[in-house]
């Protein structure tokens, strides 16, 4: 069987590994291997080696034409060229077509490489097209490389590390999260209390379950959503009221307890780049509804409040949702009215009036 060698920092991986992974495997009609580094030659990296290849194991468990192969890991050194990995795999795998996949930046830089002709010698170097790259083709001559086209999804690695970008496999964004690594979770972390941390990854996970459960295109927007709802929280309240006077005055009469939500809603945008309309809105209008939410909105505000770490039994509320989102909503928010009336808390302010006479009346 061919086999096709795919080193890198893998740190984390993201779908950009995978798509380039699968498409190689199709087009090669072969295996790929990722080799995960020690050390990258060009990068800092920044997770440590055990989470990274938790993260690599969870992305590919499911693809039978991709495993991992830990010879970097295993070598004793912090640094391994190419050419070390090659030779290893050529003495390894002696009778099988061997493949060396690179992306187009690297091939553009492929005679930087230590003996890159050997390698290029000893296997047939592919390398996989990407977004705003042109192709060295002095290089691509030199050393015979094969081109693959596939799709041109652009990832960053930095803005997946700062929680910007989510172009990954889910199961590598829970990890991160629940693991809190990298520089956008020590950011969240720095701006949330321990136990508003946790209220917001159980959010964040209730909010997934209940998005997949009713078949949402992409539930993973939830579960973003949920992370970052209480984003203003911790806040000083006269930060979060000068953020709400600024960015939203058309709320500053809102109780005070709310504008959190309005400054959360500003944060998420300015700190972690979110643009779209569909989070902010459910960040916006989590702690009091509004008329004429978004079914991602409701599916926050219901998770916001009968997570399972509330500290009552919520199941068949969450159940509920599971089932079905739009009528759960409806449940939840009667419970949530009947809670707020037996502690005499005012449900006057108007977007939360507005929530319950659009949906209970």
């Amino acid at each position: 069987m061919n086999k096709i060698i795919f080193g890198g920092a893998f740190d984390p991986v993201h779908n950009g590994h995978i798509n380039m992974a699968l498409k190689a495997a199709k087009e090669l009609d072969g295996e790929v291997i990722f080799v995960p580094a020690r050390i990258s030659v060009w990068k800092d990296v920044s997770a440590p080696i055990e989470d990274k290849m938790n993260m690599l194991k969870l992305a590919i468990e499911d693809k039978k034409e991709l495993s991992i192969d830990e010879f970097e890991l295993n070598s004793g050194k912090d640094v391994n060229y190419s050419i070390d990995t090659v030779l290893h795999f050529r003495e390894k795998y002696p009778n099988d077509k061997l493949y060396f996949l690179i992306g187009v930046d690297q091939a553009n830089a492929f005679h930087r490489w230590k003996e890159a002709e050997r390698i290029a010698e000893l296997l047939q170097v592919v390398y996989y097209t990407r977004p705003g790259y042109v192709e060295d083709k002095a290089n691509i001559k030199k050393f015979h490389m094969h081109k693959i086209e596939g799709l041109g999804i652009e990832v960053s690695s930095t803005e997946i590390r700062e929680l910007k970008s989510f172009e990954m496999p889910d199961e590598v964004l829970f990890y991160i999260v629940e693991h809190n690594l990298y520089e956008g979770m020590v950011e969240l972390k720095s701006i949330l209390s321990p136990h508003r941390l946790a209220h917001s990854k159980s959010v964040a996970k209730t909010a997934y379950e209940i998005a997949k459960a009713n078949n949402l295109d992409n539930p993973l927007k939830a579960f973003i959503a949920g992370l970052f709802h209480d984003i203003g929280k911790d806040i000083p309240e006269s930060e979060q009221f000068k953020l709400t006077k600024k960015y939203y005055p058309e709320y500053a009469d809102i109780p005070k307890f709310a504008y959190h939500q309005f400054a959360g809603a500003h944060l998420v945008q300015k700190m972690f780049g979110i643009k779209d309309q569909d989070i902010i809105e459910a960040v916006e209008f989590h702690s009091t509804g509004n008329e004429n939410m978004g079914l991602l909105a409701k599916i926050i505000y219901a998770a916001d409040k009968i997570e399972p770490t509330r500290g009552f039994d919520s199941s068949d509320l969450i159940q509920a949702m599971k089932n079905d989102a739009e009528q759960g909503f409806k449940t939840v928010l009667q419970a949530n009215k009947d809670f707020l009336l037996s502690k005499e808390k005012d449900i006057n302010n108007r977007l939360t009036y507005k929530c319950f006479k659009q949906y209970l009346d």
